[in-house]
């Protein structure tokens, strides 16, 4: 290969060998007219084996017997093993570096303490003191734990494949296990992502009140750490210098941040890219909406306070929406339909008033079988009747009088509770403090929508509910839902929105592991530079 002192074995001076020289003397690649190097080979691995082949019958001459190759003693070991041997050897790596270890253990910690202190808010002229109802910032601190778990996540990971590099390229010929490698790091990340969470979480909710729930919002924002320990490794492997790395690590954390659903409301962005109804397909793929809806969701409906009320209240504002908005707005329909059932000057509106007519009142005889209206297939243009419609009229008076009952009966439900935890002035004093620990204001405005100004929206022949979603099932059969969904359905059977939305967190834990086990992201990158060049070189 003409490389310099080549017929020196050893360093001369300190007698060290340095093995990595002979591999990259078998990998030296060739540079183009531009001194850059390219992905060819000085010598081809045909030609390398040619060398050893004449190599070989130079040295055999003379010996006409066959000449048995020694025996070989090593063994690759077992997966198992590998991964062990992996694992320790990053363990032992990571405890040898005591700096690595002060940061990462304190880190989430002291977040945790200088987010809780920081917003832990209260009236300071008031006579009770802090009380969590009062904490306006209680869902900013919902959602700033996400962030710092795929923040933190990310910052831990990013540099660990990448600064093996040297070490795998060493160990290449040894044909050693990617897969047990891969399993290495993600364990020991796992492990350390674990305590992370698990530090941040007893000391964000103790400081800012949160009671009864530290499993849940330790189970939430451990997967949000692991979800950004496998990005983390994504991108440790697919780029070529730590500098590179940190850039990048913005861009996938500032997404997080706006496409939450928390920053920017779903319905709030370009019309051309989401609904007024549903969340948005960039919505389903990031984690941070997962993560706070299933916090937002959890910590409302599960509260000391809002379990004993939730199911009345439900009811109750399901019951106000329809009488107060989805009836008035059909009934509105119905009218239009019958003043211009012949001689509409606008027959686009004319249409469409038949066709919210005949989707909702539809979806309604499934929902509500007890008042039904039997002529739902007949609204259609060409086939309705003004007879039709009067009778629309009257089965919407008939819903009204039933929902104005589900809801009298919902409130006196829930009065007849209060007043049974009410009863002495000692069970009073404890209810209303009881109320005070759990049920946070700031909180029930974000997740009931109380601040947006419509109420119903009407959307391609559909009116859907803006108000009060924590207390709207969806429709969807399959995880798909409006944010701040109190459940979500999983093939037919409703399920809690904090475990659907762990269970999808970890199944796109899975789904990056696949791209990183597969290297997806670096052979896209690779083949990129290499068009890249091809067109520059061309050019």
């Amino acid at each position: 290969m003409h490389h310099a002192n080549w017929n020196e074995s050893e360093c001369h001076v300190c007698g060290n060998v340095n093995p990595e020289q002979i591999f990259n003397i078998v990998e030296s690649r060739v540079l183009d007219e531009y001194g850059k190097v390219t992905h060819a080979r000085k010598v081809s691995p045909k030609e390398w084996n040619k060398y050893f082949e004449n190599y070989s019958s130079s040295q055999n001459k003379g010996f006409d017997q066959d000449i048995d190759l020694p025996k070989v003693n090593f063994k690759i070991p077992n997966l198992v093993k590998q991964f062990l041997i992996f694992a320790k050897r990053d363990i032992l790596s990571k405890l040898s570096n005591t700096q690595y270890l002060i940061i990462n253990f304190l880190e989430a910690p002291v977040l945790a303490f200088i987010l809780a202190y920081l917003i832990k808010y209260f009236n300071i002229t008031g006579t009770d003191g802090y009380t969590l109802s009062e904490n306006s910032n209680l869902p900013v601190y919902l959602f700033m734990s996400v962030i710092v778990a795929i923040f933190v996540g990310l910052s831990v990971s990013a540099e660990e494949i990448i600064k093996d590099r040297k070490i795998l390229k060493r160990e290449a010929f040894l044909n050693l296990s990617w897969n047990s490698y891969l399993m290495s790091k993600v364990a020991v990340l796992f492990a350390i992502s674990a305590i992370q969470a698990l530090t941040f979480v007893l000391i964000g909710n103790t400081i800012i009140e949160i009671r009864g729930m530290y499993f849940q919002y330790w189970l939430v924002l451990f997967s949000a750490w692991a979800a950004s320990n496998v990005m983390g490794l994504i991108i440790s492997d697919s780029f070529k210098t730590v500098v590179t790395i940190y850039i990048l690590i913005p861009f996938l954390v500032i997404p997080q941040i706006i496409l939450s659903g928390v920053i920017v409301k779903y319905e709030k962005l370009n019309p051309y890219l989401s609904t007024p109804h549903n969340v948005p397909v960039f919505g389903e793929i990031i984690t941070a909406r997962w993560a706070y809806e299933a916090l937002a969701v959890y910590q409302y409906t599960q509260n000391d306070y809002e379990k004993l009320i939730y199911k009345f209240e439900k009811a109750k504002r399901r019951a106000d929406f329809k009488k107060n908005y989805w009836i008035i707005n059909l009934r509105n329909k119905a009218d239009y339909a019958i003043e211009n059932l012949n001689k509409s000057a606008d027959p686009l509106k004319y249409i469409n008033s038949l066709k919210v007519l005949h989707n909702e009142i539809k979806l309604e005889n499934t929902e509500n079988p007890l008042v039904k209206f039997n002529e739902a297939e007949v609204l259609k243009p060409g086939k309705v009747t003004k007879e039709v419609l009067l009778n629309v009229k009257t089965y919407l008076d008939k819903l009204n009088r039933y929902y104005i009952q589900l809801s009298n009966k919902a409130n006196d439900q829930k009065d007849e509770l209060i007043r049974q935890y009410q009863s002495t002035d000692e069970k009073k004093a404890a209810f209303l403090k009881m109320k005070m620990a759990n049920y946070n204001e700031k909180l029930t405005e974000f997740v009931t929508n109380s601040s947006e100004p419509d109420r119903i929206v009407e959307y391609k022949g559909r009116l859907y509910q803006k108000e009060y979603p924590i207390y709207l099932d969806p429709e969807p059969n399959f995880i798909k839902a409006h944010f701040y969904a109190p459940r979500k359905k999983i093939f037919g059977q409703y399920v809690g929105t904090l475990w659907v939305n762990v269970m999808v967190i970890w199944f796109s834990i899975l789904t990056l592991y696949v791209v990183l086990y597969f290297r997806l992201l670096k052979k896209v990158l690779d083949n990129l530079e290499q068009f890249l060049d091809n067109f520059t070189n061309n050019k």
